[in-house]
């Protein structure tokens, strides 16, 4: 129940959810005196399939990730984490604090064989049919091995399979160009990894002038590298709504050009809302947890429920230990 808004924005898109998916059951992990004014409205039907777990322990945005392990092991995340180990959950879904979620997960929940270490997937708008690309890793560590993108580029193909329906999902290297003797040793030896496995359509490298053509459905990467890409991505949209919003205030001519363009200027800023592209998986692990950004709106946060459940239908990471045993 974290985020930068927490139970007025999650309990909403959660109870959203709970009306359209019937067997949905949801545990409501944090202050209790917070959540329960947010389902006076909620039908008898519906609240047979809510649990709320009190606690008023939180992990701030501005914690010590290590803080949820040191001290606040009664905190809403760790006991969230915490119930997806001991079986009492099937998904985790957060807005808080995502180093302190990435300590969790990875104290709570044990890799999955052949996974060195979990990655963070984040969705990419795309100017294709379907819209998305996916991009691994985006935080979860700071440098890679060979082997590790490689396992990366395994795991986002299963992920990216169960969430947009794509069997034969294009896998990408981010690199500095496409030729084969460009980018860093670890780059080049992936790339041999992946050129052998026949189980995975990789399609070569991709350079970042390229990320959102929809060239590739996977796109892999270090961590420190994916962080910059996604973060940059996100102020570069911020940029373009600014200015096109100071263009069209700055004249009449303008203004009138702006309210002729009225619905082609909705479906960009719909296109490019952030809120579409909401859910990031911490995928690699035994457990299925999405974090959702913590200034995400209602829509946000129920796009990134609607991750989890998917990824709950699929049982990703059981998927993802059947090809890393293949």
């Amino acid at each position: 129940m974290g985020g930068d808004v927490g139970p007025p924005v999650t309990v909403p898109a959660a109870l959203a959810v709970l009306a359209t998916h019937q067997p949905l059951h949801l545990t409501l992990v944090g202050d209790e005196q917070q959540i329960t004014p947010l389902l006076a409205s909620v039908s008898a039907s519906h609240a047979e399939r809510i649990e709320i777990v009190h606690t008023s322990v939180a992990i701030s945005s501005h914690a010590r990730p290590d803080s949820v392990l040191r001290g606040n092991r009664d905190s809403s995340m760790f006991i969230a984490v915490d119930r997806l180990r001991q079986g009492l959950a099937d998904a985790c879904v957060s807005a808080g604090n995502t180093g302190a979620l990435l300590m969790a997960g990875r104290h709570l929940l044990e890799a999955i064989p052949g996974i060195d270490k979990p990655a963070i997937m984040a969705t990419l708008p795309a100017t294709r049919a379907g819209g998305y690309s996916y991009l691994l890793d985006v935080g979860a560590n700071v440098s890679n091995t060979a082997a590790e993108l490689y396992q990366f580029a395994l795991m986002g193909a299963v992920l990216a399979a169960s969430l947009s329906d794509r069997p034969h999902a294009r896998v990408a290297l981010l690199n500095i160009g496409a030729e084969a003797n460009k980018g860093t040793p670890e780059i080049r030896e992936a790339a041999a990894l992946l050129a052998d496995n026949p189980d995975v359509n990789y399609i070569g490298f991709i350079e970042g002038n390229q990320l959102f053509d929809g060239v590739a459905d996977v796109i892999v990467c270090d961590g420190f590298t994916g962080n910059i890409t996604i973060k940059t991505s996100a102020g570069a949209v911020k940029v373009l709504q600014r200015q096109l919003s100071a263009s069209i205030r700055s004249s009449w001519y303008h203004r009138l050009l702006g309210l002729l363009a009225g619905p082609l200027l909705r479906d960009i800023r719909k296109n490019l809302n952030p809120s579409r592209y909401n859910g990031a998986t911490l995928v690699g692990l035994r457990g299925i947890i999405v974090k959702s950004h913590g200034h995400a709106l209602q829509d946000g946060f129920e796009r990134a429920i609607n991750h989890a459940i998917k990824q709950i239908e699929d049982d990703v990471p059981a998927l993802i230990a059947g090809k890393m045993q293949r």
